[in-house]
């Protein structure tokens, strides 16, 4: 059993790496698909594994090693605008993760643990980024959240569509 758990564990944070390559420039925060990857990981992993691949994601972009979008790595990218919504991934891993533990697993608390989840991490981001651009919060949420829902939602409704498809296979079963 721990092997499969680290063969997973070892495949999701490949994806979560691959994921936030996958990427549209925008002024100051890119889109990219690192939040599908997070939300995936929390919606199939239990909250310490969840908490355990995004904080490792961010340790090795901290050390350097280019996994952040656009094959960027270093403190820099924490300490910069961008540095709020790498953080708030592990809020969202907390939140839906731990959401669905406390629930049967089903399409209905997915989408809401999901919801719960991005949202907080977006405020987060917007914070930091009110913080590092001297915005107004009016501001920072317009740009840094408001921005992001309908992206969200279609990647909420992609985790919905690849969970219900992992839960079928043996090593992804989620209770």
């Amino acid at each position: 059993m721990k092997t499969r758990r680290i063969a997973r564990d070892g495949i999701m944070l490949a994806m979560l790496i691959i994921c936030s390559q996958l990427s549209i420039p925008l002024p100051m925060v890119p889109l990219t698909m690192q939040t599908f990857a997070v939300g995936l990981v929390a919606t199939m992993l239990p909250v310490g594994e969840t908490l355990l691949i995004i904080s490792t994601y961010l340790i090795i972009g901290i050390a350097g090693i280019p996994v952040f979008a656009n094959y960027t790595g270093g403190i820099a990218i924490i300490n910069s605008p961008m540095g709020g919504y790498l953080i708030g991934f592990l809020v969202y891993g907390l939140l839906t993760s731990g959401y669905l533990k406390l629930t049967k697993f089903s399409s209905l608390h997915l989408i809401i643990a999901n919801v719960i989840g991005a949202s907080a991490q977006l405020l987060i981001g917007s914070l930091w980024l009110m913080y590092f651009n001297h915005l107004h919060l009016g501001s920072a949420l317009l740009i840094g959240f408001v921005a992001f829902i309908v992206p969200g939602i279609i990647k909420i409704g992609l985790i919905w569509a690849v969970a219900k498809q992992l839960n079928a296979i043996q090593i992804f079963q989620r209770a």
